[in-house]
């Protein structure tokens, strides 16, 4: 049988990040090898910093039966574009669309009359059962976690179940991107933006988070499930052999939610004599975060660690979900920079009726604090997150295009618009601008060209309010 042409794409954006795109080489390395009717290939628009004119010469170029595209809700308006486009090159082509935003939105998403089915959620099984259905012309109606126009009507049949045991999910589609892209391209290859190495890579060791922070998406459900160690460390002997690799960042949720695996990763790390310098750039909960582990991951090779700490006001944590133990963190934060490691944190203004008191209890905590950096962010209501689900519920406006973290959108806080964007340039002032910090930053932080540019980024935030690495 001849095999199809499936297009996956990332689409490009004014994200500075750009990891590879692990979601898309998931979805791809499932499909090879439970479905292996596809002639599957891979297009990082972000990374090669593609143009609209671009892709289109990739899906002429190619001519793909198939075009799966992802996006989170800030680049969905290229999402739509690159949709239109496929089907102006290819009418009969299918096109099938993914991520944070499809999985908050899907009923939006689908009034595109160029988008034929979303996969919503946790994506390898409902893809591969769309694709199977697709190119067997089998029934669809009963396909879970994925939706559907028919006729006047969308059709959804409820969230696919989570895979249970991720070692059964093959690694990633590795061979399916070019990694020199990322080594040595243009914008960065890690969410870290102080990475030592140039050949670095992302992974996810675990899926799923147990808490219930009402801004999160959410997309891999409230149970966590991780990837046994043996499995991490054969992926990671991979990645060095086959790849060169000498630097990776952790993107799971919550790693350290399972202690005793995540001693056992180090210990493993350090037993095989893998040699990785590590990064943590997810904010990893402080409050189960304890000396053993830190000292332990310190052996294993990582040199950072971000916590998501938010606000440092009780009622804010209460309110918000997270509900985390602050005066725990502040410890956490202490050893964590005691053990030479680079300690960051995220942090949030802007929830629900906050203050402007409490806003400043929570720059003045990160001012005061050993971290080393801190991100300052306004609560953002994204479709699909319980804080858009409040927003909606009091009436406010949510129907505008959203901005990013660093401007404000809904503005579901005790104080104006103009006040939020200006307590969030104070609080990169209030940090960075202390002598103290800028030293241990520079003794830290190997790199120092890298340690410069991401100063500019802080001027540029703290004195001309433009977006952090807009």
């Amino acid at each position: 049988m001849v095999k199809s042409r499936l297009l996956l794409i990332r689409p490009n954006s004014f994200i500075e990040s750009t990891p590879p795109p692990l979601g898309l080489m998931y979805i791809a390395s499932y499909l090879r090898e439970n479905l292996d009717e596809f002639d599957i290939k891979i297009v990082d628009a972000r990374i090669k910093d593609f143009s609209f004119e671009d892709i289109e010469e990739c899906i002429k170029e190619y001519q793909p039966e198939y075009v799966g595209i992802t996006s989170l809700y800030v680049d969905s308006p290229q999402l739509h574009r690159i949709a239109q486009i496929s089907k102006n090159i290819r009418k009969s082509s299918v096109v099938i669309i993914g991520g944070p935003y499809t999985t908050s939105g899907y009923k939006q998403a689908l009034k595109d009359p160029n988008i034929d089915y979303c996969v919503v959620g946790e994506g390898e099984i409902p893809f591969k059962d769309l694709m199977k259905s697709l190119r067997h012309k089998l029934k669809l109606e009963d396909i879970k976690g994925i939706a559907f126009r028919n006729g006047g009507e969308i059709l959804y049949n409820g969230v696919q179940a989570f895979v249970d045991d991720l070692d059964t999910i093959p690694f990633p589609a590795w061979d399916l991107i070019e990694l020199n892209d990322y080594f040595y391209g243009k914008k960065r290859s890690l969410e870290n933006p102080v990475q030592i190495c140039e050949r670095a890579v992302s992974v996810m060791s675990s899926r799923g988070c147990p808490y219930g922070c009402i801004y999160c998406h959410n997309i891999f459900g409230k149970q966590f499930r991780a990837r046994s160690p043996e499995n991490v460390i054969k992926e990671l002997k991979y990645l060095i052999s086959e790849y060169n690799v000498q630097e990776i960042e952790f993107l799971d949720d919550t790693f350290n939610c399972n202690k005793k695996r995540a001693m056992k990763i180090c210990d493993l790390i350090v037993a095989e004599k893998i040699k990785l310098k590590i990064c943590f750039s997810n904010g990893v909960r402080a409050d189960i975060m304890d000396e053993e582990l830190i000292i332990k991951l310190k052996e294993a090779g990582t040199y950072r660690i971000n916590y998501g700490i938010e606000s440092t006001s009780a009622r804010i944590q209460k309110s918000m979900g997270k509900r985390l133990n602050i005066t725990h963190a502040r410890e956490i934060i202490e050893k964590t920079s005691r053990h030479k490691i680079l300690c960051g944190a995220f942090f949030m203004i802007g929830f629900p009726t906050e203050t402007e008191k409490e806003m400043c209890k929570t720059i003045d905590f990160a001012a005061e604090s050993r971290l080393h950096t801190a991100v300052f962010a306004i609560a953002t209501p994204y479709p699909g997150t319980e804080l858009y689900r409040q927003a909606e519920e009091k009436g406010f406006d949510v129907g505008r295009q959203f901005s990013t973290v660093g401007k404000v959108s809904v503005n579901m806080s005790a104080v104006s618009d103009e006040k939020l964007e200006k307590l969030r340039t104070l609080a990169f002032r209030k940090f960075y601008f202390n002598p103290i910090r800028c030293w241990r930053l520079f003794v830290r932080v190997p790199r120092k060209v890298v340690l410069f540019k991401n100063f500019i980024e802080v001027v540029r935030v703290a004195f001309f309010k433009k977006e952090l690495y807009g």
